[in-house]
């Protein structure tokens, strides 16, 4: 399966999920079968339900994140700081969507001892997480 990696923070955008909360579903689904070793997609790396376990706390903490910061942060505000026009309506969502995502990230608590790749793709996860809150 390809959903996950062991040991390792979601790929880009959550492996470019094209629906995020199935995503978040299928770490649900995962443990809800009785394995004890699960071998990956692209990688091959075998992973055990503890691994699934630890991705799914870690998908949690990104939907915690983006969730407080999609009530915190202002739209408004945001274009106002970046000196976007008004009537740039499309822009001012980007400047909003870029101002939640960093927010978000200051919220996250560190996860780099536990799982491998949280520096690295941890705003493309949290933007990818914060869209899906924000629509869903």
């Amino acid at each position: 399966m390809d959903s996950f990696t062991p040991e390792s923070a979601p790929f880009f955008r959550l492996y470019f999920s094209a629906h995020v909360p199935v995503y978040f579903d299928a770490m649900d689904q995962l443990l809800e079968y009785d394995y004890e070793t699960i071998v990956t997609g692209h990688m091959a790396l075998p992973g055990t339900p503890e691994d699934v376990a630890t991705n799914r706390e870690y998908i949690r903490d990104l939907r915690a994140a983006a969730s407080e910061a999609l009530r915190t942060v202002d739209m408004k505000e945001a274009s106002a700081a970046a000196k976007v026009p008004a009537s740039n309506k499309q822009a001012e969502i980007k400047v909003w969507m870029d101002a939640v995502t960093a927010r978000a990230a200051e919220l996250m608590l560190s996860w780099e001892k536990r799982l491998g790749g949280t520096d690295i793709f941890l705003s493309d996860n949290l933007n990818s997480t914060a869209w899906c809150v924000f629509i869903d």
